[in-house]
């Protein structure tokens, strides 16, 4: 009689599983465009690549997603167009549509143990912090002398 309530409990496990649209680990706002309305909406495209390096610059992990939360995207166009203020930033072309990419990395050294779990697009307006989009992910431990590289990717039609 165990041994039936034991396969009922893995079948209906299973079958939970199979017909079960709830994805528990998903959370947040993907950072797609759907409209053109507004000036902030010319972004496009949002990706991000995080590697940890350990003191020995050894490689330790690496990760990349699009999927963003906590997404400003006028703090972000506002950010973009003061590069594009200060410095040459090519403008490419496909499909006859114009685009610009900007690539942006940050490094953080850490001196301290401690657990690494996020990563910010950090941006200062009048010496004040605000995040203007955020990398959620699994928690990874840091030693001293850890690196962590955040390259932030954002493209936008001009």
């Amino acid at each position: 009689m165990k041994k039936v309530s034991y396969v009922l409990c893995i079948f209906s496990i299973i079958v939970f599983s199979i017909f079960s649209s709830e994805a528990f680990a998903q959370e947040g706002i993907h950072a797609e465009i759907k409209s053109k309305t507004q000036p902030e909406d010319n972004i496009f495209f949002m990706f991000i690549q995080v590697t940890l390096r350990n003191s020995d610059g050894g490689l330790v992990t690496y990760m990349e997603s699009n999927k963003l939360i906590d997404v400003d995207k006028k703090i972000i166009n506002d950010t973009l167009d003061h590069f594009s203020s200060s410095m040459e930033i090519p403008i490419f072309e496909l499909n006859d549509k114009k685009f610009q990419v900007f690539i942006i990395e940050t490094t953080t050294e850490f001196d301290s143990n401690t657990m690494y779990a996020n990563a910010y697009y950090d941006v200062t307006i009048n010496e004040q912090s605000h995040s203007a989009a955020r990398f959620n992910f699994d928690a990874f431990l840091t030693s001293p002398g850890d690196e962590v590289t955040a390259v932030w990717t954002f493209a936008r039609l001009v």
